[in-house]
């Protein structure tokens, strides 16, 4: 590969970006997925130039080819509003207004100096041209290739099957206990073109099942013995129903959205709930119930979804992933919405979505990419902590 000044090819292979870099990229990479993000939002046409530095072996000229690069992108940077990025992985990227031609100036310059020389290898385009909003989940799916995977978990202690006596003495530790410390809010926010950042639309309710394992069963796997892993599902939803069950925590309450199994909407928890909020307050509260429900017990299903319906409530199918909206006709489901959760795997999947953009909430999407991915789908309700809703 040629470079300005004649110092020869440059080998290709990963760079090693040191401590320093790796600081600076982790900041420009979160406010480079906020501004994608902005323009998205606010549909704000911005040029991209990606240079895939990434690509290339530094090891021997980094700084001084480094050095070359940013002088060639200098002409992208001179409009007002332009910006470069530096991610972890080393690349650059150039953001600007559109419509001049001092991107396309830069482009040509690095065009040279990435030029392949003779014999040389090319693995993939060294610097691609982006265009915003369009090709924002390009960008987004770079910007997360650039941070790298999240660390894997540590696989958890095998933990023993749950048994009838551990459930019984769960029960009776959970009866009178106040779970308030193990209660959590999830925002569930609109991200719509033209709206300037993400807007809350309600927020969803639920306990922190793995801290309340880890206090009161921690050696026990309740999941490993399904018949009563259903039996604790039920009693943690009731549960959950008596904290929020007090009269002045539903003076507090916003629109919020309660995922709970079938059955519980019969029990006195729900009904004790139900009597305190008024007509306005149903209206803005969504109830998901299981879409395995949907299947392995229709009929409950129905009972429940007919009750929730007549007394006013928004209806959502809670999926466990992509696998059963093949198999599920959610237009004859009679509900309003699907819960549907992010997966790295979900982009090849290429689940067939209800029409409606208001039909799917994205769920889990604490990474870029699961935003650039509901973006191409057309989704616009998104629940992760990616977000941050402006209030």
């Amino acid at each position: 590969m040629s470079t300005r000044d004649g110092a020869g090819p440059m080998a290709r292979g990963p760079v090693p970006p040191d401590l320093t870099a790796r600081r600076q990229g982790a900041s420009d990479a979160l406010a480079l997925t906020q501004l994608v993000r902005e323009a998205v939002a606010a549909e704000l046409p911005r040029q991209v130039l990606h240079l895939r530095l990434s690509r290339l072996n530094g090891q021997v000229r980094h700084d001084h080819h480094r050095r070359l690069l940013r002088e060639a992108l200098e002409p992208a940077l001179r409009p007002v509003r332009s910006r470069l990025f530096q991610l972890p992985n080393g690349d650059l990227v150039a953001v600007a207004p559109p419509g001049g031609r001092h991107l396309r100036e830069a482009e040509a310059v690095i065009a040279l100096l990435l030029a392949p020389g003779e014999g040389e290898a090319v693995p993939g385009a060294l610097h691609v041209v982006l265009e915003l909003p369009r090709d924002a989940a390009a960008l987004l799916a770079a910007v997360e290739e650039a941070i790298g995977p999240a660390p894997a978990p540590r696989p958890p202690p095998a933990a023993a099957p749950f048994s009838p006596a551990e459930l019984a003495a769960l029960e009776q530790a959970l009866r009178g206990a106040s779970l308030a410390r193990f209660l959590r809010r999830r925002p569930v926010c609109r991200l719509l073109r033209g709206a300037g950042g993400p807007v809350p639309v309600w927020e969803e309710w639920g306990l922190a099942w793995p801290e309340l394992r880890a206090t009161l069963c921690p050696g026990a796997d309740p999941a490993a013995t399904p018949f009563l892993a259903r039996r604790l599902r039920r009693l943690l939803d009731r549960r959950l129903l008596a904290e929020l069950a007090r009269p002045e925590e539903v003076r507090g309450h916003g629109p919020m959205g309660l995922s709970l199994a079938a059955a519980t909407l019969g029990e006195p928890e729900f009904l004790r709930l139900d009597a305190l909020l008024d007509a306005p307050g149903r209206a803005i509260t969504v109830l998901a119930l299981p879409a395995e429900e949907a299947l392995a017990a229709p009929e409950d299903f129905a009972f429940a979804r007919d009750f929730a319906r007549a007394r006013g409530y928004r209806l959502a199918l809670d999926l466990p992933g992509p696998g059963l909206l093949e198999v599920l006709p959610f237009g004859r489901l009679g509900v309003d919405m699907l819960r549907l959760p992010w997966s790295p795997d979900l982009p090849a999947t290429t689940p067939r979505l209800p029409p409606g953009p208001e039909q799917v909430v994205l769920t889990g999407a604490d990474r870029a990419a699961a935003i650039g991915w509901g973006w191409e789908a057309g989704i616009t309700l998104f629940e992760g902590r990616l977000l941050r809703a402006r209030g």
